[in-house]
């Protein structure tokens, strides 16, 4: 069965965000309507899947000494504008087949052209694009080129999947160092201890650097 579904989810921007996570959609369940309707134990936010294990890494690596990982859309708003985080997803609406949630079964694409448009300013602070999978990032530089954007790529360290994008919009550029995580999806077999491993070298550049600070 293929259903066309709308993303129920506008991105999250806070004014203080200097990193902006990009993912791809929610499950078919959170597209249905009703987002205060979901199961026990979800979150009508992103990565809010009680299968997913995208908060509970984030936790440990901001907040290691603090058990507690965010359980409503507050919290989760909350922990983000902490650590100078935005989120939202390359997706607008698309096509699923059979209510899966996994990304092989989405096709018919439109993305979302508030992101877009947000990297092509100076409205925000933001200097680093965290990509939730590989396929994210692929639709992203699929959306880049629906909408015509100009860009450029130069590879920085392929082991780790980073690398600099610079968009150009008439006569300014705007620049961006760019990872690509890897995916917290359930489905992915991966154990907790190498996501949490992946996602502590990719954020590191968010954290405060202790000699800095104190010279400071």
């Amino acid at each position: 069965m293929l259903e066309r579904q709308k993303h129920p989810l506008q991105p999250y921007i806070p004014k203080n965000a200097v990193a902006l996570i990009i993912g791809t959609a929610p499950p078919w369940n959170f597209c249905v309507g009703n987002l205060d309707k979901l199961r026990e134990g979800e979150i009508a936010f992103f990565y809010g899947s009680i299968h997913n294990l995208f908060w509970y890494i984030m936790k440990a690596v901001f907040e290691p000494d603090n058990p507690r990982w965010p359980r409503t859309r507050l919290q989760c708003e909350d922990f983000l504008k902490r650590h100078q985080l935005a989120i939202g997803d390359i997706l607008q609406s698309f096509i699923r087949q059979d209510r899966k949630a996994a990304d092989d079964h989405l096709s018919g694409f439109t993305f979302n052209r508030r992101l877009i448009s947000l990297l092509h300013s100076s409205s925000h602070q933001i200097r680093y694009l965290y990509f939730s999978s590989q396929f994210a990032h692929e639709l992203f530089l699929k959306a880049l080129k629906k909408h015509k954007c100009v860009y450029h790529i130069q590879a920085e360290n392929r082991s780790r999947k980073s690398y600099l994008i610079t968009l150009q919009k008439k006569d300014k550029t705007f620049s961006y160092h760019c990872f690509i995580l890897n995916s917290p999806s359930p489905r992915i077999n991966r154990s907790f201890d190498e996501m949490l491993r992946d996602y502590t070298v990719k954020f590191e550049v968010l954290k405060p650097n202790p000699i800095e600070d104190k010279e400071n």
